[in-house]
């Protein structure tokens, strides 16, 4: 068995997670809230993703894509997060605080 150090989803704050939302390439963008949520109100350029979809939306996507994945409160985001890493891909990320802090500061950033 390889004991080689295994690829881990990182953990960031809204602020991050702007940064690589206007990054090259831009992350990817997932809303693991329920539909109801992600239809009254989601992070512009994020898709909704449920566990049905998973496979699909990673059939799709390129294993070094930058994913940023985002909830309610920053810990189903976590489950998904995993998910992926498992999948090998590479370049993972999770919002801390989930969607609020996300939209606060992406709303912060366009009045600045």
């Amino acid at each position: 068995m390889n004991t080689a150090e295994k690829t881990s989803f990182r953990c960031i704050s809204a602020s991050e997670a702007i940064s690589l939302m206007r990054g090259e390439p831009p992350a990817i963008i997932f809303d693991v809230r329920d539909m109801a949520s992600y239809q009254k109100a989601h992070v512009e350029g994020a898709a909704h993703l449920s566990e049905d979809r998973l496979l699909a939306w990673m059939k799709r996507l390129p294993k070094d894509a930058p994913v940023l994945i985002y909830c309610y409160h920053g810990n189903a985001s976590k489950v998904f997060a995993q998910m992926f890493v498992d999948f090998r891909y590479s370049n993972v990320f999770s919002v801390d605080g989930g969607y609020e802090p996300l939209a606060a500061a992406l709303g912060a950033s366009l009045a600045a």
